[in-house]
């Protein structure tokens, strides 16, 4: 079931992923420019590297999320894959972003220092990788209890 809760998040994931990347297309064209360096360990890397590097921690987030809600659920912490406890673990998820992913990368903590709306992003986002998780969780009946 765990490997299950493992494919749901990183599917969830790239969803959000793919949304975020033609999402600027269909709104009102403004892109976020990032002015800073990017930085790994102290090593230049280029900005596609950056952007890639960036895909690669949400999608390693998302699937390490799901996996531990499925867990949860077999240890009994949650009593099932119901809408209201994976939208909560989806909001401890955008915490998990925005106090330790985003001051890691440089961005402050929930990405203030980029943009005053991040922090709503950060939330809408992760609230809205809570409901393609749910959805997707249900489509593996034969291993759910």
């Amino acid at each position: 079931m765990i490997i299950a809760g493992l494919v749901s998040g990183a599917i969830a994931g790239a969803i959000i992923i793919f949304f975020s990347h033609v999402a600027p297309y269909f709104g009102v064209g403004n892109f976020v420019r990032d002015l800073d360096q990017p930085h790994v360990f102290n090593k230049k890397i280029s900005r596609r590297e950056s952007h890639l590097l960036g895909i690669l921690v949400f999608s390693l987030v998302s699937c390490l999320f799901g996996g531990l809600y499925t867990y949860f659920v077999e240890r009994s912490v949650f009593v099932d894959f119901s809408f209201i406890s994976i939208a909560g673990w989806g909001f401890l998820m955008a915490i998990f972003f925005g106090g330790v992913v985003m001051p890691l990368e440089g961005h402050g903590i929930f990405g203030v220092k980029e943009d005053v709306w991040y922090p709503v992003d950060l939330v809408l986002a992760n609230f809205i990788w809570a409901i393609l998780y749910w959805w997707i969780i249900k489509l593996w009946p034969y291993l759910l209890p």
